[in-house]
C-alpha cells in the first residue's frame, strides 16, 4: 500500500469531532493550569494521553503511517489520535504558525481524516486552532501536470517527468512539499549526490556560493509549492540563475492539485 496508517481510522462529522474536542480542551487546559507552560512537549503529550484514555476515550499516541513508493519509505508520528477520528498535533511554542497548520493538513490528507486540531501548551494561555478540510480522495487524485513550458530534449527531462508524474499517481496531490522533495531526490540519487556549492558572481566577480541541486554540469533542479505569485517566484529562480554558470533550471512547482514543470533557460 502506498499509504498505510497503523492504526484503525473512521470518518468523523464535524458535530461528532466537536463533542470530542470539548472533552479533550478540558484537559488541555488543566493540564496547562497543573504543570504551567515550560515543560517539553512531550510532557503535555503524556498527560494529555494519559488524562483522555482514564476518561474513556480512544486514544492510539505516536499513531506511524508509511508512506512508500519502489525503495522509497517515509515515517510520520500523529501525536494523538482520538476516538479513531479526531488528530491533534500538541505543540510547545512561542506562537502557532502555518506551518503547523500545513502539518496538521498533511497527516489528515495521509489519513483520510477531515479534522484535527492544533494545542499549544507554551503561551500565555492555551492556544488552538481547529483544522478541516473538504478535500478527499477524489480531489486529491484529480490532479494535472501544466508542462507548456518545459523542454523535453533536456536529458533529464524524461526521467524528471516521469517521476513527478509516478509519485503523484500513487499518494495523490496536496501532501507537503518536503514529501515530494525527499522522494524525487531519492529516485535521483540522492540528496548528498545532487546537492553541490555554485559559484554566485556579480561583475565577472565571486561573492559566495550557492548549494543547488545539480542534475548535471549545466541543469539545477529546483522544488517548490508556491500557489500564489508563482510568476514572481519565477523571476526570482531566473535571476538567481543568470549569476551563475548553469545554462538552466528545471522547475517542478506543486502547487495543489495542479503541478507546474517549467523549464528555465538563459
Amino acid at each position: 500500500m502506498p499509504i498505510q496508517c497503523c492504526f484503525d481510522v473512521e470518518a468523523i462529522s464535524q458535530r461528532r469531532f466537536l463533542g470530542i474536542d470539548s472533552r479533550v480542551m478540558r484537559s488541555a487546559f488543566d493540564i496547562q493550569n497543573k504543570l504551567g507552560r515550560l515543560c517539553n512537549e512531550s510532557i503535555y503529550q503524556a498527560e494529555l494521553i494519559h488524562q483522555c484514555s482514564t476518561s474513556g476515550l480512544t486514544v492510539v499516541s505516536e499513531g506511524e503511517i508509511v508512506v512508500s513508493f519502489d525503495s522509497f519509505r517515509k515515517y510520520y508520528y500523529l501525536d494523538a489520535l482520538i476516538e479513531r477520528g479526531a488528530v491533534y498535533e500538541l505543540k510547545a511554542v512561542s506562537n502557532l504558525n502555518g506551518q503547523h497548520e500545513s502539518q496538521l493538513l498533511n497527516y489528515l490528507f495521509l489519513a483520510g481524516l477531515r479534522h484535527g486540531k492544533l494545542v499549544n501548551f507554551a503561551s500565555a494561555s492555551v492556544q488552538y486552532r481547529f483544522i478541516s478540510t473538504q478535500i478527499d480522495a477524489e480531489k486529491r487524485f484529480s490532479f494535472r501536470i501544466n508542462d507548456d513550458a518545459w523542454v523535453p530534449d533536456i536529458p533529464s527531462s524524461r526521467v524528471l517527468q516521469e517521476i513527478v508524474f509516478n509519485l503523484l499517481s500513487d499518494w495523490g496531490a496536496f501532501l507537503d512539499i518536503s514529501l515530494y522533495r525527499e522522494a524525487v531526490f531519492h529516485f535521483l540519487g540522492g540528496e548528498d549526490q545532487l546537492m553541490h556549492p555554485v559559484d554566485v558572481c556579480v561583475d565577472g566577480r565571486v561573492v559566495g556560493h550557492q548549494k543547488i541541486c545539480l542534475l548535471d554540469e549545466d541543469t539545477g533542479l529546483h522544488i517548490s509549492s508556491t500557489i500564489r505569485y508563482r510568476e514572481s517566484y519565477q523571476k526570482q529562480l531566473s535571476r538567481m540563475l543568470e549569476h551563475t554558470g548553469l545554462k538552466q533550471i528545471q522547475w517542478v512547482n506543486f502547487s495543489r492539485d495542479a503541478v507546474y514543470l517549467t523549464t528555465l533557460k538563459k
